[in-house]
């Protein structure tokens, strides 16, 4: 077959709604019977019959789809017949940057971005803060006046200059830089505007990427619950998306936040003319000044310990009567740091709240090597289960005849089947058992995962098992608070009820507010993009629940 009946000229289009890029290769992978849907719509856009579709980046006019059937030819992207010249039909040789340019500036001819922009106008145009608020004009530059931008929006913000850019667009990163690297030089602040932001990093583009970690890991969202809160306010409100540095294992990690914040609650970095809410770096140096007092606390205990050891290692006297050293070393007193006092009284919390059972296991003739476990020390519990599923252990009928009991017992108690429990365990058990036999998926398990399972598990035992709640309304409304990244598995979390509960029975049983139903009934008004890439792990572990 020729390369002429192979190659795709177009590799990609502008969906002219959305501003998003349709690269053919992706797109035509789809089902036929989609592909022709399409190709249905594409030629209602042509004949004027509906608003213009896909369209082409280079010359902005209406493209089809060809090929297949009797032509032998591969599905793909084609201009009219009768279309105006367009550079594409010629000569395709456009350079990179070229290409990324022409992206970017297609996708601000889309049906959203024009709204973002107007929506943008309007808010900040109610804030008396704000004045000198331009649309698409054109700014050049200070120092040479061959270089210019024309922004989305301009504006003075109280003594200062900001641009608004909307981004809708793939990855651009030079256009990114460029752009920024403009503004800073002319002392103009630059706020990047996504409509939808997504966190999971497997799922990011790069061009989310690019602009969060640009912009000291804070990326700003104007999604439906920003507009009705702008709307609401007579200001410009926004969902920022940041995360916060924590210290694990003294290292430096990140947990995903998230708020709505109106334009007087944010920051403005003088240095790099950057807008944000959170100051990450700042986080960052304090943190790495604490990783470095901890290190050098460790580096100077082992020092003092080495000396200990040699001095006691160069006494070289023994009497039968009377050890004057040992003694003295014997009435010393232990020096615990706090972390090594926190997990002593974690161990005890441990022991007093499963001293029954762990007396039983004691006291019986054979304990197997799961039940083991629970007799050892409550910080060594976790990593011991993981191990021992990771190395295909499988549930004994002892096993199963004392998690049975065990639940039994307790399930029906009022005490809290917290992480001190070993309901809290054995429940750990159980997920990791289940996904033991999908190695991939059990690699990933991670404390994210966790929490999702034991709000599954509690809504369907009917008690809250694994966290500090006090009731099943507090754990499900965890899931709707925008404040924190769990709001984006709300739908599990619904599906759980309704496959559990029914909708109606646990609202009139757990919502004694009556808040969580119209919440429920009216989730496209404010929940933000949904997130599935555990849905796989919540069908294993919980099969009931089909996605």
């Amino acid at each position: 077959m020729s390369d002429f009946l192979n190659k795709r000229t177009i590799e990609f289009v502008l969906n002219k709604e959305d501003g998003s890029t349709v690269y053919a290769d992706d797109f035509f992978v789809k089902p036929e019977n989609e592909v022709f849907k399409y190709r249905n719509e594409l030629q209602k856009a042509i004949k004027g019959i509906r608003k213009p579709f896909f369209v082409c980046y280079f010359c902005g006019q209406n493209i089809k789809i060809n090929g297949g059937g009797l032509t032998k030819k591969i599905l793909h992207f084609a201009h009219k017949k009768d279309s105006n010249d367009c550079h594409l039909k010629t000569d395709n040789n456009y350079s990179r940057l070229e290409i990324q340019r022409v992206k970017y500036n297609g996708a601000k001819e889309s049906h959203l971005h024009f709204e973002t922009k107007k929506l943008i106008k309007e808010f900040i145009e109610s804030n008396n803060e704000f004045s000198n608020i331009k649309v698409e004009k054109v700014l050049k530059s200070n120092t040479n006046y061959l270089e210019w931008k024309k922004p989305d929006i301009s504006a003075s913000y109280k003594n200062i200059n900001i641009v608004f850019e909307i981004q809708l667009s793939t990855t651009f990163l030079s256009v990114i830089v460029d752009r920024e690297y403009f503004y800073k030089e002319n002392k103009t602040y630059i706020l990047w505007v996504f409509r939808n932001f997504v966190i999971d990093e497997f799922k990011q583009r790069f061009t989310e990427k690019d602009v969060f970690y640009s912009n000291n890991r804070n990326a700003f969202v104007l999604d439906n619950q920003a507009i009705n809160l702008s709307q609401q306010n007579n200001d410009l409100y926004l969902l920022c998306y940041y995360q916060i540095p924590i210290i694990e294992n003294l290292k430096i990690n990140y947990n995903w936040e998230c708020k709505y914040v109106c334009f007087e609650q944010l920051t403005f970095d003088e240095v790099n003319f950057k807008v944000f809410y959170f100051d990450v770096e700042k986080e960052e140096r304090i943190l790495k000044e604490q990783i470095l007092t901890i290190e050098k606390e460790l580096r100077e205990k082992k020092i003092a310990k080495q000396e200990k050891e040699e001095a006691l290692n160069s006494q070289n006297v023994v009497t039968p009567y009377y050890n004057y050293y040992y003694n003295e070393i014997e009435e010393e007193k232990p020096i615990i740091d706090r972390k090594e006092q926190y997990i002593i009284e974690r161990n005890k919390l441990f022991d007093e709240v499963n001293r029954s059972t762990q007396i039983k296991l004691r006291n019986v003739s054979y304990i197997t090597n799961y039940q083991r476990l629970f007799l050892t020390e409550h910080n060594l519990i976790y990593d011991k289960i993981f191990e021992l599923f990771r190395n295909g252990y499988i549930f004994t009928k002892t096993d199963l005849s004392f998690i049975n009991k065990e639940f039994e017992n307790k399930i029906l108690t009022t005490e809290k089947l917290n992480e001190f429990t070993i309901i809290y365990f054995i429940s750990i058990s159980i997920f990791l058992s289940k996904l033991s036999k999908h190695k991939e998926l059990f690699n990933s398990y991670n404390s994210s995962i966790q929490q999702l399972l034991f709000t599954i598990l509690s809504i369907k035992k009917k008690r809250v098992i694994g966290s500090n709640f006090s009731n099943l309304i507090q754990v499900v409304n965890h899931y709707t608070n925008l404040k924190n990244d769990r709001v984006v598995f709300f739908d599990v979390v619904v599906k759980a009820i309704e496959i559990y509960w029914g909708i109606d029975k646990f609202c009139s049983s757990e919502d004694k507010k009556g808040l969580l139903k119209p919440k429920i009934l009216n989730t496209n008004n404010w929940k933000p993009q949904q997130d599935t890439k555990y849905n796989k792990i919540v069908s294993i572990v919980f099969p009931e629940m089909k996605f």
